[in-house]
């Protein structure tokens, strides 16, 4: 059956929405995460009345797709992914992701979709570009050739705990990458955070700092680390990790992973353990190193933006390099300093 038989269409009124969480519930499950920040939710409506099948789209994620009982064969969510593909290309987005279980993959491949990368319990998938593999091609150009460990950040903002794990970590290797978190999801923004990292390192000589993409700890990868959902996040992590020793570390040559210790977010302690399980496993050993500690506390950028909200900037500056107190006393910081006291900007 097609979508044009079936009437796809977008799900506006609040007795569409409700019979979509009924079916979701109906099929083991739920309304998907960041609805806040969906554009748009299909279903394909039986005689126009009866909802039959559903998939949403948050960014460039497609969520939620769903078909009822006894209506799996006819084609049905085929019609609504081609709706959700049609309308993210009427909104400017030419690359999708997904989500599947292993015995969905094959199906979802028939509509265009690739394989990004494989757990026990799930498959990411990806359509248009540029992907993964453009993605990679720009990593191994920058690739030095030479063994290589690697520290991945997020830096919100830089402190001097990033730079004392960066120093550690490059004494002990010929080359080390720093891989910045790209999502725009926090406080400090991506271009400042990652200026602020190659300000912050520029005299270690065998450091080199570059994106992460959408493939190293962002929203598609790892979203527990923005949502802070601790039921998920092993799941999250395990794919993460995955992408990084299948696709990253080969593209880089990259043999040990650098990671500070975690003594505040469970999130952020459940990646580390779940890396300590599955890196050494793929052959890249795992370096955890204590963090630099000032006044008998662990220095952390979850203590700096503390200090910014209460506008305790001095104490902030306790805590970071030159390049970031410069940043505090530009006009820059601004708009960074009004985020986070709107916001809770936890990561």
């Amino acid at each position: 059956m097609d979508g044009v038989m079936y009437g796809v269409r977008k799900l506006v009124s609040d007795f569409d929405l409700s019979a979509r969480e009924r079916l979701l519930f109906s099929r083991g499950l739920s309304v998907p995460s960041g609805e806040d920040v969906i554009f748009g939710a299909f279903g394909a409506f039986e005689g126009g009345e009866r909802l039959v099948a559903t998939g949403s789209l948050a960014g460039d994620i497609i969520q939620g797709i769903a078909v009822a009982d006894g209506f799996e064969g006819d084609g049905l969510s085929a019609a609504v992914i081609s709706r959700l593909i049609e309308y993210a290309s009427e909104h400017g987005i030419w690359r999708l992701s997904l989500f599947t279980k292993p015995d969905a993959a094959k199906r979802f491949a028939m509509l265009g979709f690739r394989t990004v990368a494989v757990t026990n319990l799930s498959v990411l998938m990806e359509w248009g570009g540029p992907g993964i593999d453009e993605f990679l091609r720009g990593l191994a150009a920058a690739a030095s050739g030479t063994p290589a460990a690697c520290v991945v950040a997020n830096c919100n903002p830089f402190t001097l705990g990033h730079r004392y794990l960066i120093e550690r970590a490059a004494s002990a290797c010929d080359a080390l990458y720093v891989i910045a978190v790209r999502d725009d999801r926090s406080a400090f923004p991506f271009d400042v955070r990652f200026r602020l990292l190659q300000e912050g390192t520029a005299d270690i000589p065998n450091v080199a700092v570059m994106s992460g993409g959408d493939y190293v700890v962002s929203s598609t990868t790892f979203p527990s680390y923005f949502t802070r959902d601790e039921e998920l996040a092993p799941a999250h992590a395990e794919l993460d990790l995955e992408i990084f020793a299948s696709r990253i570390a080969p593209a880089l040559s990259i043999s040990v992973r650098c990671v500070g210790t975690e003594p505040y977010s469970e999130v952020t302690r459940i990646y580390n353990e779940t890396m300590k399980r599955v890196l050494p496993a793929r052959g890249i050993r795992v370096e955890e190193i204590e963090r630099l500690e000032i006044g008998g506390e662990a220095v952390s950028a979850s203590r700096v933006r503390e200090c910014l909200k209460k506008k305790r900037l001095s104490e902030a500056a306790d805590y970071v390099p030159q390049c970031t107190r410069k940043f505090f006393e530009s006009p820059e910081f601004e708009p960074v300093l009004e985020r986070l006291l709107r916001g809770n900007n936890s990561y």
